[in-house]
């Protein structure tokens, strides 16, 4: 027996709903961020945490000793993270909403905000022009460029997107 358009409409409502907190990075484009953290600021690989994830509260998260946070935490609630972690001493390194990232009032002169010209594809299909947020490097810097790190973003976010789409389909 088919169903109902009605029933469809009905059922659909229920369904969770992709939201920009729903941007899971890629691996191929995260790694590439995270070895260019690494080595730009000395982090061991070891120690760095990826507190979020569905379902997951990154305050009640068991952050061990010396660990740094390498993650893309949901977007609509980055200025209430950075302020969690800056409280507690937590360092970090976060994707941020680049048109958004100097907007957090209470933490903007707290933290570094490092501006990228990239736009990463999320596993969900958005596509959103990111830059960073951290705690690493030399205390003062509110803002700078990373041109490097653009780069290695924009060649592991081609890549990833060329492995997605299958061999390219010939122009005429």
């Amino acid at each position: 027996m088919p169903k109902s358009k009605t029933y469809e409409e009905f059922v659909e409502k229920f369904k969770p709903k992709k939201t920009t907190d729903d941007c899971y990075t890629p691996e191929l484009v995260y790694n590439a961020i995270r070895d260019w953290v690494c080595k730009e600021y000395g982090v061991d690989p070891a120690q760095i945490v990826r507190p979020f994830w569905p379902g997951a509260d990154f305050q009640l998260y068991e952050y061990p000793p010396n660990c740094v946070v390498l993650d893309n935490p949901p977007f609509s609630i980055l200025s209430e993270i950075i302020k969690w972690y800056t409280f507690n001493g937590i360092p970090f390194f976060l994707f941020a909403p680049s048109l958004t990232c100097l907007s957090g009032k209470d933490t903007v002169l707290k933290v570094n905000h490092l501006i990228c010209d990239t736009a990463i594809v999320y596993e969900n299909g958005a596509e959103v022009r990111t830059s960073f947020v951290t705690t690493l490097g030399e205390d003062g810097i509110v803002m700078q460029t990373a041109p490097e790190l653009s780069e290695i973003v924009n060649v592991a976010n081609d890549e990833n997107q060329r492995t997605k789409k299958g061999p390219p389909l010939p122009k005429y």
